[in-house]
């Protein structure tokens, strides 16, 4: 095995003694950003103000943590400094699974390097070997990897097609990947559809085979 696939990144590890790390306040948060918490980066997915000017305002965060790919809520005082870790994104493929443990190469220096089935959480079911993904790097450790928007999945089990069928109507179908969905009645068995990676729901047929 090489020396790339033995580095095993399952998470980033703390800031050493003496690091300077960048802090900013809840006003400046952004969805994506990376948080470091208790020396543990967090992806900031979603937020919201709550309070007045006579309460005090806060920022009521939903974040992912990058060690245990865990869901984490935690509401932040307007006052509060925030470290924000500096990420570096690369573009990567999925090689393969070792274990619990899914390998991914850059495209461009063919580096491996891993992710456990904890960090990827329900996520894998977005994983394939032939898309590109953007991959999140702190203190050059693979944090995590962000999925497509949207991504053409094939269709291996449904109900037979009827034509006529509009968006209307729904089945259920099950995925390559092993994603289930609810798709319109006209898609057959081995048909690709595009699926919204966040929603998790049909968004259309895919006209182009791959």
């Amino acid at each position: 095995m090489s020396a790339p696939v033995r580095r095993m990144i399952a998470a980033a590890g703390g800031m050493e003694k003496g690091d300077i790390m960048q802090t900013i306040l809840p006003s400046e948060f952004k969805r994506g950003m990376v948080l470091m918490l208790d020396g543990v980066p967090h992806w900031l997915e979603e937020f919201h103000i709550s309070g007045t000017a006579q309460t005090k305002h806060k920022l009521h965060c939903r974040m992912r943590n990058l060690k245990t790919g865990r869901f984490v809520e935690r509401a932040f005082a307007e006052n509060e400094r925030v470290a924000v870790a500096e990420a570096h994104v690369r573009r990567v493929q999925l090689s393969y699974q070792q274990g619990d443990d899914f390998v991914f190469t850059d495209v461009e220096t063919y580096e491996e390097w891993t992710l456990s089935r904890d960090q990827i959480g329900n996520r894998q079911v977005f994983l394939k070997d032939d898309v590109e993904y953007k991959a999140l790097f702190v203190e050059e450790k693979l944090v995590d990897i962000v999925l497509p928007p949207t991504m053409a999945l094939r269709v291996v089990e449904t109900g037979p097609a009827q034509k006529g069928g509009s968006d209307a109507a729904w089945k259920p179908a099950r995925l390559e990947t092993g994603l289930e969905i609810m798709v319109p009645l006209f898609i057959a068995t081995g048909e690709l559809v595009r699926v919204d990676t966040q929603e998790r729901k049909y968004v259309g047929k895919e006209t182009g085979e791959k």
